[in-house]
């Protein structure tokens, strides 16, 4: 799955029963195998089936369980050498009880089930959504929403084979993970019977109904297609041209044919996550999978490339070998998009994915006490939820960062004993560990487990004495704050020079303090060759200034990203001031590089969200004016014919901060012009500025805009027009017209999956997100029954304000009655109240040194 997240206990221990939580399937009884027969019309709200599932009794029980939320059982039996009309008890744990009146005795049965269910409104489970006020249905199972469209062992480690049957309109198309064997037709209704699945764990069982166009994937070893809702096929062609070669590029990396019969790309119009790795039938936010080629940019083109990498890597990683327990979905997450991004690079160098650093989104997050290691104890969907984003990025920074260590021959050899090993089973974290461990002769469960088992990072301080370098590590963690005490198992790379001489060094760092001399003495000396480590790094003043004037032309575009970040972070540990952190970013803003620059005007101008009030809010749009103007005059504020996409995406930050943070009314007038145009034909606008300029001039704008862009929203068949449409109406300034949307995002026109599109631009602005705030807490009861459901305990983010105490304080007394409902706000407010502290802190310890900087330009 993409975002598309997990344990300092073993599985044994978390599936024990001793051991177990109420959330767990009481080992009383294991499936071999389950067929499930559907009748699903999308133009009903609700649907009915039966399901037979092959069991085995494990010792005798008066009762088994099977997972279960919202549907009705009309008829339950056992059968086998005794047959038993079962009782059921749906409990609040998400299971269902099914009891006999006498004991059951150990042994094989068929465990028969008749049941109906409504469709699912909020984006999991079995769920329906209107298109151009078209009604389909789709599913999402992943996490452990399976069990809201029928009767299962809706846990990872119950891999068996599924075989579906479903009865729908004639009328309409249907899908499945698997092949059609063959159709009936009764009346005005079509039964479709699919081929029995491989063993798959439940959340990879995919369907879909509805009135759907296709269109055919060649030049790949089993058959396949792009299905779309009605009047969208002609932008799926992109899509078939990735599908071959990123399928031929896994293949090979994998040394295992794809084992699925077939490949199915689904474009869904509402869907809560990236995408779906569903075996057979993967699929798609329809903004992803489809793809205008006449208006798509670079970073357009690299999010379809790189999710469909995501997606088909899990084929192999996740579905043919398949975690035990949810504690290990960091690891299918984690290696996937580092998949991806492997993949990306090899078939699409034009797009320099390699210059995304995962661990830049995720570092700070990770420093905080409050978070959680990536594999931790879960017992619950909150429980898997929390920190889900982190568990992508630092988990395959961190498989970067040992690959780059063992080298890459050895990784690959290691993926592939192990895949072949767990091929069509369940496996852990440490089976990965040891496969890898005995490829490259390397202590690499070391290195993981250190990585992964903890929070944090390491903060490797570098001391050089002419040829010697005594580096150390130590708990990274932001000013003023209590850690405790923590070790790494590091490995460091040195990139380091004197004149025209670059050498490079490198050290496994597995204790407090480590020396290591150098071949020769450097005059710089930069702790992160290739920008692969998972730690920051800190050095003296003499040193740190060394670097900087050296790095323009001794590191590597990935590597001046990086110290952009690292140096970013230092601010947060104290280590240097706000003023010498912005004059480090200037040194970057006119970088050869625009990716870099842009990077460095990012981090620029968000010291202004920190440090803005009222002793220095008339000089931050000068400076913002001031700090962008070197990348305007030299790029221009209108493309070029033939510019590098990597322009063109600098261009759209620049033209971004004028307009917003700027307040340069000549940009404001051409974006309202330009959203004039855009409203026409989407195609006439340049594509890496349109979504900028939609929101320019909606926070600019009036009713009559406002009007357009809903009447557009609602009759456009591009689904990136579409979502571009959702967000600039969130960035409406006026107060009214603020209102009107957030109304409107309570209507049935804006889905479940809609509403955080909606929702992202409402804090622009003190004001504005003043509004809004008050909005959720006198809708709170349709708010969270708008979004999906695994979505709601992130609300308490929404509803603070950054650096506010007092806001702070609202939210808590605002959630804290509602905690024993929503577990998942207990996390969160945690997570708040840290970062709410550390910002608050820094704003005080730096503010002076700010506003020095600020009054100096």
């Amino acid at each position: 799955m993409f975002l598309k997240s997990l344990l300092t206990v073993s599985v044994a221990l978390a599936m024990n029963a001793a051991n177990a939580n109420e959330f767990v399937i009481e080992k009383l009884a294991k499936p071999s195998s389950q067929k499930v027969s559907l009748t699903l019309d999308p133009n009903q709200d609700t649907f009915t089936g039966m399901t037979e599932i092959a069991l085995e009794v494990l010792k005798p029980t008066n009762y088994i369980e099977l997972n279960g939320v919202a549907y009705a059982v009309n008829m339950a039996q056992l059968l086998g050498d005794e047959n038993c009309d079962l009782n059921n008890e749906m409990l609040k744990t998400e299971k269902v009880k099914f009891s006999c009146d006498e004991q059951i005795q150990p042994g094989k049965y068929t465990l028969k089930i008749d049941f109906s269910a409504p469709y699912n409104r909020q984006s999991v489970g079995l769920y329906k959504t209107l298109d151009q006020g078209t009604p389909y249905l789709f599913t999402q199972f992943e996490m452990s929403d399976a069990r809201r469209a029928f009767p299962v062992f809706d846990e990872p480690s119950y891999k068996i084979p599924f075989q579906l049957t479903i009865t729908a309109p004639t009328s309409q198309k249907v899908y499945a993970n698997t092949p059609e064997l063959k159709t009936t037709v009764n009346g005005d209704m079509t039964t479709h019977f699919f081929d029995k699945t491989p063993p798959i764990p439940s959340y990879l069982v995919a369907m879909a109904v509805g009135p759907f166009e296709e269109l055919e994937i060649k030049d790949m070893p089993i058959p396949g297609r792009v299905i779309t809702p009605q009047g969208k096929i002609h932008l799926a062609d992109y899509a078939k041209e990735n599908m071959p070669k990123v399928l031929a590029a896994l293949e090979e990396y994998f040394g295992i044919p794809y084992v699925y019969k077939k490949l199915d790309s689904v474009a869904v119009p509402e869907f809560p996550f990236g995408a779906m790795e569903n075996s057979g039938l993967v699929t798609y936010r329809e903004d992803i999978l489809l793809v205008d080629l006449a208006a798509a940019t670079r970073s357009k083109k690299q999010r379809n490339v790189s999710i469909i990498a995501h997606e088909l890597a899990h084929q192999w990683y996740g579905n043919l070998v398949t975690m035990k327990w949810w504690n290990d979905l960091w690891l299918n997450e984690a290696f996937a998009s580092w998949m991806a991004a492997k993949m990306t690079k090899q078939l699409n160098p034009e797009f320099e994915s390699h210059l995304d650093l995962p661990q830049n989104n995720v570092m700070a997050l990770d420093a905080r006490l409050s978070t959680k290691p990536i594999r931790k104890p879960i017992k619950t969907e909150a429980d898997i939820m929390d920190g889900l984003g982190l568990a992508y990025s630092k988990g395959s920074s961190v498989l970067a960062m040992v690959e780059n260590w063992i080298g890459e021959e050895a990784f690959q050899k290691g993926i592939q004993s192990y895949l072949k090993k767990f091929s069509y089973k369940n496996a852990e974290a440490a089976d990965l560990w040891e496969a890898l461990g005995k490829a490259s002769n390397k202590d690499v469960a070391s290195v993981l487990k250190s990585f992964i088992e903890q929070s944090s990072f390491p903060l490797v301080n570098i001391k050089q004495q002419g040829k010697k370098v005594t580096i150390s590590q130590s708990r990274f963690a932001n000013a003023g704050v209590d850690a405790p005490a923590q070790l790494w198992n590091v490995p460091v790379g040195i990139k380091y020079g004197a004149g025209d001489k670059v050498k490079t060094a490198n050290i496994l760092l597995n204790k407090q303090s480590q020396t290591l001399e150098l071949d020769f003495e450097p005059e710089w000396i930069y702790p992160d060759e290739g920008a692969l480590g998972y730690y920051r790094w800190v050095m003296d003043d003499a040193q740190f200034d060394a670097l900087i004037k050296n790095a323009p032309q001794a590191l590597s575009d990935r590597e001046r990203l990086a110290l952009l970040s690292a140096t970013d972070a230092l601010l947060d540990a104290g280590v240097i001031s706000a003023a010498k952190l912005m004059q480090t970013l200037e040194v970057f803003v006119s970088d050869s590089h625009p990716r870099v620059a842009n990077t460095a005007l990012g981090y620029l101008v968000s010291q202004k969200n920190t440090f803005k009030d009222e002793s220095n809010e008339t000089l931050w749009p000068e400076f913002i004016r001031g700090a962008v103007m070197p990348a305007a005059k030299k790029y221009g504020l209108e493309a070029k014919a033939g510019e590098d996409g990597a322009v063109s995406q600098l261009r759209a930050g620049v033209v971004s901060l004028l307009g917003f943070d700027g307040e340069d009314q000549n940009v404001i007038s051409k974006a309202k012009e330009q959203t004039q145009l855009y409203l026409q034909d989407p195609q006439k606008v340049d594509p890496y500025l349109a979504a900028t300029y939609l929101k320019l001039a909606a926070f600019n704008g009036d009713k009559a805009l406002l009007d357009q862009f809903m009447a557009t929203f609602k009759t456009t068949k591009d689904p990136q027009v579409r979502t571009n449409m959702l967000a600039a109406m969130g960035f409406m300034g006026n107060t009214k017209l603020q209102n009107k949307v957030l109304a409107y995002t309570l209507t049935d026109n804006v889905t479940a999956s809609d509403m955080r599109t909606i929702l992202a631009g409402q804090s622009y602005t003190e004001s504005r997100q003043a509004l809004f705030i008050e909005w959720v807490y006198n809708n709170y009861e349709k708010v969270t029954q708008s979004l999906p459901p695994f979505f709601v305990p992130n609300l308490p983010y929404f509803t603070t304000a950054r650096c506010d105490a007092k806001s702070l304080a609202t939210t808590q007394t605002f959630f804290a009655d509602k905690v024993e409902e929503t577990p998942g706000y207990a996390r969160t407010l945690s997570k708040l109240e840290e970062s709410t502290n550390d910002c608050i802190a820094l704003k005080k310890r730096e503010l002076t040194s700010v506003n020095n900087f600020l009054k100096s330009k």
